[in-house]
């Protein structure tokens, strides 16, 4: 058997490490660069159909397409549905679908844009929809602003980032916040 110092020692362990951890991360990104999200086939996992309207709907009274895209554009339901489906506990999880449903109980798909945004603003008033709806809206926003069209149209993005500009103004760097 080869005798190895407590160098060589530390060195194989972190190499074996580095192995085991650099698996679980390449999983992690080919999972998130599949096209799933985009593809016209993709379907619901958590979410009934119902909900999934619901969440757009909601998503988009949250943020609206002005001259920049909405949450319906970046499909942010779908992002919704996977953070339902494989990442929220239970509790959320049911407090999401349990909502989404009163929701669809209610007739606000019914609504018009404004009536359903008139329809948000007191359903949020009542205080047992609270926790629903900063969870909803803290997912809505994760949603949009990692998506691509959130990421490249709305927020200033720049795939290969130059140098470190330190104390620049807003203004002076394009007025948008970097998304990279």
């Amino acid at each position: 058997m080869e005798k190895i110092d407590r160098r060589e020692a530390i060195k194989r362990t972190a190499a074996i490490m580095g192995c085991t951890l650099s698996g679980t991360l390449i999983s992690a990104v080919l999972s998130g660069c599949s096209n799933t999200q985009t593809s016209s086939g993709w379907s619901p996992s958590a979410l009934t159909n119902e909900q999934l309207q619901v969440a757009a709907d909601l998503a988009e009274v949250i943020l609206p397409a002005t001259d920049t895209p909405g949450a319906k554009d970046a499909k942010v339901e779908r992002f919704i549905d996977r953070m339902v489906s494989e990442f929220y506990p239970t509790a959320e999880r049911n407090l999401i679908i349990d909502s989404l449903d009163e929701l669809n109980r209610s007739d606000f798909l019914e609504l018009n844009f404004e009536n359903q945004t008139e329809f948000v603003s007191q359903f949020i008033s009542n205080e047992e929809n609270r926790d629903f709806f900063l969870l909803f809206k803290q997912t809505t926003l994760m949603g949009f602003f990692t998506s691509e069209i959130g990421a490249t149209q709305v927020l200033q993005y720049d795939p290969i980032p130059g140098g470190y500009l330190g104390c620049e103004s807003l203004e002076e760097l394009g007025g948008k916040t970097w998304a990279t």
